[in-house]
């Protein structure tokens, strides 16, 4: 992997933990306004949350009748969003995993939601875990002043893009977007897999 974080450790658990359990609540808001603007408008199927986190975009996608798996390193915060699941009648399946090890079945998911995690080793495996025809969402850092780590964990202005070049692009945006209490500035990309086969996307 060029340019994307380390290898998760037992320590990310840790740390990832504790910050659940003190209360962190960051990337916890509304979920990202273009994914939501487009999931009423997608034919539910079975969907994939990676590094799911408290689980916003898993709850979304659950309300529209998605079939979710919601995949994270912290045992907290998919205990956290098991309660809130439950809390809200909703079912998802949640999976406590290392992403750097974690495996699906080909063509096994009709929509893959990656928010605010930059692992570049993974986009290869979410063409071979999308059906054809399936949809994949990614919205992350983009490198300038507040980007995490000093820019390593974050894009170029341009990079999300020219990574899908090769998919169908539905909707792609760069720039100042509403995180919370504050603005940060983001790269978030909407894009079909190749291939002739079902698709999500309400024609």
């Amino acid at each position: 992997m060029t340019g994307g974080r380390a290898p998760v450790t037992k320590s990310d658990r840790v740390r990832w933990d504790t910050r659940y359990a003190s209360g962190d609540r960051r990337h916890d808001e509304a979920p990202v306004p273009l994914l939501a603007a487009w999931v009423p408008g997608l034919r539910p199927g079975r969907a994939l949350d990676v590094a799911a986190g408290l689980g916003r975009h898993a709850l979304l996608l659950a309300r529209y009748g998605w079939t979710v798996d919601a995949v994270d390193i912290s045992f907290e915060g998919l205990r956290i969003l098991k309660r809130r699941a439950e809390l809200a009648g909703l079912r998802v399946n949640v999976v406590v995993a290392d992403l750097d090890q974690f495996v699906a079945p080909s063509a096994s998911y009709d929509l893959i939601v990656q928010t605010f995690f930059l692992e570049r080793s993974l986009l290869p495996r979410f063409r071979r875990w999308l059906k054809p025809g399936g949809l994949v969402y990614v919205e992350t850092h983009l490198i300038g002043p507040g980007a995490p780590g000093h820019g390593r964990f974050a894009l170029r202005e341009g990079e999300l893009r020219q990574l899908f070049r090769t998919w169908q692009i539905l909707a792609f945006e760069e720039g100042g977007q509403v995180e919370g209490d504050h603005q940060t500035a983001t790269a978030r990309l909407l894009a079909r897999r190749p291939g002739k086969g079902h698709t999500p996307v309400r024609i």
